[in-house]
């Protein structure tokens, strides 16, 4: 029988620094989504008129996202060559850096057309630090669990996201509830920037003080470390890059329609109050969160494969539910639907973690699951709300956005199921399964 004691300490600290600096890493990019949408385009692009201000300022969101695969691939490299250790360590100080820099980055009013450059190049920085070092966290998670609790681990890197996004909003409302718009403008936007030092101090302490993996270490022992072929790396997992693509891409796009798109649908299409929707969506997803920690605690006795596809199947069906309970204009039910939905796409989230990393060999690990995984985000992910915005006003209607993610679910289902047999192969061991079934 396995043991199911509780982590000893160093273990504790290994578990919960992956969670962390992804945490930040949504906590960052919430807040700047944020910001784009209110100060950015008054502070750093005022001679625009405020339409193509905003598009600029949007514009500087999208530059994060673009840099994300590029960073999982160069992070990727540092992550199997030397070490996953460094690419965690040194990913979070890098966005870390970043973000504490846009907080105390001149305007344009200070140093004219030099204040946009800055902010496009410190958004970049974001984007390379978040691609580069979520593979890392992921793989340096999986490869510390114990072999029945890779579920456990590793899904806790999944959670570390929504909470980051609830701290992001749950930092920038009271700000601008309390401050007047002026003091806002003046300095007040530049708070939940800064107030990120916090979350980097504490995920620098954590994930210093964790040891490299054993896996990492073995390879350095017995000398089987790769040279970094970057051309090897992407030729040799065509079929794993594959299929984590299409099992994130679902599952993003669930994210991004339900943090996103669901707030414009609300507002221009249902006619439901911003305030309001932006209260539903919160809840929401604090419920969700509440609902992704139980499921934690039980994911590896329920099954890698089986609690990932629950969740598609779960997110196809909230898709339509969604929109139909929009459009009705029903508060509770639009509730209802957010909460059905975000547990749903939290399910895909923590189960599929450990199967990204396990998907690759331990010396392509960090390069294959980070570039894959930020590829579909970027690809899939950040082109939803656009998407789904061309959708609605083509059709008139939501039905369209949610027959999409229909087709998306369906694909990704079907990746589970070869990513299940392609998993029996990289591990020698069917895929993880309930631990009933394998103790």
């Amino acid at each position: 029988m396995t043991s199911s004691a509780p982590p000893t300490r160093p273990g504790l600290r290994a578990l919960l620094a992956g969670p962390i600096g992804i945490c930040l890493a949504n906590y960052e990019f919430g807040v700047y989504g944020t910001m784009s949408a209110l100060v950015i385009n008054d502070l750093f692009f005022p001679t625009l008129d405020p339409a193509a201000g905003t598009l600029a300022a949007f514009t500087t969101f999208a530059a994060g996202f673009l840099a994300k695969p590029l960073g999982g691939l160069l992070f990727g490299r540092v992550g199997d060559r030397y070490g996953r250790r460094a690419v965690v360590v040194g990913g979070l100080l890098l966005m870390g850096i970043a973000t504490i820099g846009i907080g105390v980055l001149p305007t344009y009013a200070t140093i004219g057309v030099a204040a946009p450059v800055l902010l496009t190049v410190m958004r970049l920085l974001q984007g390379l630090a978040v691609g580069g070092e979520w593979g890392g966290a992921a793989t340096l998670a999986v490869e510390h669990a114990p072999e029945h609790r890779r579920g456990l681990w590793g899904g806790a890197v999944g959670v570390g996201g929504p909470i980051g996004s609830i701290l992001g909003a749950l930092t920038v409302l009271p700000l601008t509830a309390f401050f007047s718009h002026e003091q806002f403008l003046a300095w007040g936007w530049r708070l939940p920037f800064l107030v990120s030092a916090v979350l980097l101090a504490v995920g620098l302490w954590m994930r210093m003080g964790v040891a490299e993996s054993a896996v990492f270490r073995e390879r350095v022992a017995t000398r089987t470390r790769h040279r970094g072929d970057m051309r090897r790396v992407l030729t040799t997992n065509g079929a794993s890059m594959a299929l984590v693509f299409f099992l994130a891409g679902a599952a993003v796009t669930g994210i991004y329609l339900l943090n996103t798109y669901a707030l414009s649908y609300a507002v221009n299409q249902a006619g439901l109050d911003r305030t309001t929707m932006l209260t539903c969506m919160t809840t929401a997803q604090i419920i969700a969160v509440v609902a992704a920690i139980g499921l934690l605690t039980r994911i590896d006795r329920i099954g890698l494969p089986r609690l990932y596809q629950a969740g598609a199947i779960g997110l196809a069906l909230m898709a339509w539910l969604l929109f139909a309970a929009l459009d009705s204009g029903a508060v509770p039910v639009v509730l209802v639907a957010l909460c059905l939905g975000q547990v749903a796409v939290n399910g895909m989230v923590v189960s599929s973690v450990p199967i990204y990393v396990l998907l690759f060999r331990p010396e392509d690990r960090v390069t294959g699951a980070g570039f894959s995984f930020k590829t579909s985000d970027a690809v899939l992910g950040g082109t939803t709300p656009l998407l789904a915005g061309l959708l609605v006003q083509a059709t008139g209607s939501g039905w369209a956005v949610a027959l999409y993610v229909t087709v998306l679910v369906l694909i990704a289902l079907a990746a589970s199921v070869v990513g299940r047999r392609l998993l029996a192969e990289r591990t020698g061991r069917p895929a993880p399964e309930p631990v009933e079934a394998t103790a």
